[in-house]
């Protein structure tokens, strides 16, 4: 990705990404996305390090979707034998969309999860936005910073 360059995370939802990273998928601003249904996924990669973000409709709260998410979630690492998590903790967006996150350890990754809830002007539905960042330790610590720059770069155009 290049300086400047905006993530269409769905239909009136942004990210700004850091420059350096790639993306694997989802489109750019001014850029056509095929429809697929009513989900959104967006990938981006620096090295062993992924920030995925799925956008769907989400009639419930931030805390809802993380619960739904951790649900999914130990059901997987329950059949693969590992994962801690932390407390659960507010996150907020620099256009003050407030959303939760939790940090999790694996045998081989950590990372965090993160949703949040958008309600667009003139849409029936809310869309529900969650995000997963993880990679290997020391990968995951160096990236951070851009971690937390892309979260709180999300924002709404409505």
């Amino acid at each position: 990705m290049r300086r400047g360059e905006l993530a269409e995370l769905a239909g009136g939802i942004t990210l700004v990404p850091t420059a350096g990273w790639d993306l694997v998928t989802g489109a750019l601003v001014g850029q056509a996305r095929s429809p697929v249904g009513s989900t959104a996924s967006t990938e981006l990669v620096d090295g062993s390090v992924d920030f995925v973000v799925q956008v769907a409709p989400f009639a419930g709260t931030p805390s809802a979707l993380l619960a739904r998410v951790k649900e999914i979630s130990a059901e997987l690492d329950h059949a693969r034998g590992s994962g801690a998590a932390t407390r659960i903790y507010a996150v907020r967006t620099r256009q003050g969309a407030v959303g939760v996150g939790q940090d999790f350890v694996g045998v081989s990754r950590q990372g965090s999860v993160v949703a949040f809830v958008f309600r667009l002007r003139g849409q029936p539905t809310a869309e529900g936005v969650e995000i997963v960042a993880a990679g290997p330790k020391g990968p995951i610590s160096r990236s951070r910073a851009d971690i937390v720059a892309m979260i709180r770069s999300i924002r709404t155009t409505s």
